[in-house]
């Protein structure tokens, strides 16, 4: 089992936030602490996860959304460098440019929507249709199997115990470069979940409200 949760943006000032998280779970540490974006006193939040880290009650930290600008400047100001970013991902939206940025400093991308948010369109795609029959795997499976090949971090959410099963037999087949190079033609750009600065200056106002619904 691995273990990972987030500092929310209402707990950034909060200097108890990150034992209080480990005495909900009830656990002494977590193997992944993140904070889960650039809102409110991010830089507090931060530092609490640089703190967990020495104190030894996160084995690992990252970050969650920190895209271009807020990258860069929270380049300039940690002490520690996060080991994991998570971003949206997928076949539709590479992340060609991040993974540049991210590979300069040595983190990994963990990719959120990794299957497009459930995208009948992406699921249906001609050539994850020809390798799940070549496979013998969905067009979900071969999509996770790409991630891995391209290096990501991958974190399919279901509940379904039939999807969890299936999202974790990806390992006993590989795609060619040829079938990776095929997969490479469908980035477009393109991204299921648009975050916007005003969302991002709102959250922390919002997010109190929020917890307590």
């Amino acid at each position: 089992m691995f273990l990972s949760t987030k500092l929310w943006a209402s707990e950034f000032e909060n200097e108890n936030a990150v034992d209080e998280n480990l005495e909900r779970l009830g656990v002494d540490y977590v193997d992944l602490l993140f904070i889960h974006q650039p809102a409110g006193n991010w830089l507090a939040g931060y530092r609490q996860l640089e703190k967990a880290y020495r104190d030894g009650k996160a084995k690992a930290i990252g970050i969650s959304n920190f895209e271009g600008e807020y990258l860069d400047e929270l380049s300039r100001k940690w002490e520690i460098a996060p080991q994991f970013m998570q971003a949206e991902a997928h076949p539709y939206f590479t992340q060609e440019e991040l993974r540049k940025t991210l590979d300069k400093y040595g983190i990994k991308l963990m990719s959120w929507y990794p299957l497009g948010h459930g995208d009948k369109s992406l699921m249906e795609e001609a050539i994850f249709v020809k390798l799940g029959e070549k496979y013998g795997k969905t067009p979900a499976q071969v999509i996770l199997r790409w991630h891995t090949q391209m290096g990501f971090v991958v974190i399919p959410g279901s509940k379904n115990l039939d999807h969890i099963r299936d999202n974790l037999d990806i390992l006993n087949f590989k795609l060619t470069d040829d079938e990776m190079a095929e997969i490479a033609k469908l980035n477009k750009g393109v991204r299921y979940y648009i975050r916007t600065d005003e969302a991002l200056a709102g959250f922390a106002a919002w997010q109190p409200e929020y917890e307590k619904a």
